[in-house]
């Protein structure tokens, strides 16, 4: 099997772009010369492909006939090369209007999920600002957060001696919390409240995902309550970091300084509920 002769444009800023178009590179679907930054790209390449649809959706550009493939027909075609089957399922009409959603999902929110901007003085391709998807994105990550609580009581907090709440009432108190940020954004206008929004559903995504490691090993160890703390303490200051990263990234901490302030208070009192 050859690789593709296609060249492959990525958001060299964006480590989920970079970190899949690698593992291309890495399976031998894809010679390294022909995995291409945007950042880098040659002005023919750039004006041979449609910019705007690139941003959004990954190109393959071919150099022998100028053709240009985009997001999953590109990621089809590369992974086709090795597993036939593949390309052959996600070409199937149904399979592929599913793909293209979960691609669109997934694609429009990138700079949400790695909060991370093109360089200055490169090439931005920032996907388009997508009101719909954006809001799916936070609909269905605050569904999944709400739900993986469930767990995470049983087998994580329930083995705290401090820990004393019902699951109806960690639930009332993260609806709350939820609530309250939901009317912070309302001092915002609007493209920076989706903004900000965006950021605290990430880092909520990013904790439970985090605590979703240490309940692997609640589930099935007897873990003692101060390992079981120190991790919890560790997750906190880490989400801490990454809460400022991801504020100065929203424009928050620059701009908006008391909503940060706000928002850190409701967290604490959040806290305070949750482990009084």
């Amino acid at each position: 099997m050859k690789a593709t002769h296609k060249i492959l444009l990525y958001d060299d800023y964006c480590p989920l772009c970079t970190w899949y178009s690698g593992l291309f590179v890495r399976w031998g679907l894809l010679d390294p010369a022909n995995r291409v930054a945007f950042s880098k790209a040659e002005l023919p390449i750039l004006t041979a492909i449609d910019i705007e649809r690139g941003k959004d959706e990954i190109p393959l550009f071919d150099p022998a006939t100028h053709q240009t493939q985009y997001g999953i027909d590109s990621l089809l075609e590369i992974i086709g090369q090795r597993i036939p089957f593949i390309s052959k399922a996600g070409n199937f009409k149904p399979v592929k209007w599913i793909l293209k959603k979960m691609y669109k999902l997934i694609s429009c929110n990138r700079k949400v999920i790695v909060a991370r901007r093109c360089g200055p003085g490169t090439f931005d391709c920032s996907p388009g600002f997508n009101f719909f998807y954006r809001i799916l994105f936070m609909i269905l990550f605050l569904v999944f957060n709400s739900l993986m609580l469930f767990p995470l009581q049983a087998h994580v907090f329930n083995q705290l001696s401090f820990y004393h709440l019902r699951g109806l009432q960690l639930q009332t108190g993260h609806l709350v919390f939820a609530g309250a940020n939901c009317i912070l954004a309302v001092f915002l206008d609007r493209r920076m409240a989706i903004e900000y929004l965006g950021q605290v559903n990430m880092l909520a995504l990013i904790s439970i995902l985090l605590l979703s490691g240490l309940m692997l090993f609640t589930s099935f160890l007897l873990i003692p309550e101060w390992i079981i703390v120190s991790c919890l303490v560790v997750i906190s200051l880490f989400i801490l970091k990454e809460y400022s990263r991801r504020m100065k990234y929203a424009g928050i901490l620059v701009r908006k300084k008391a909503i940060a302030g706000v928002n850190i208070a409701c967290l604490i009192i959040f806290l305070a509920y949750v482990f009084h």
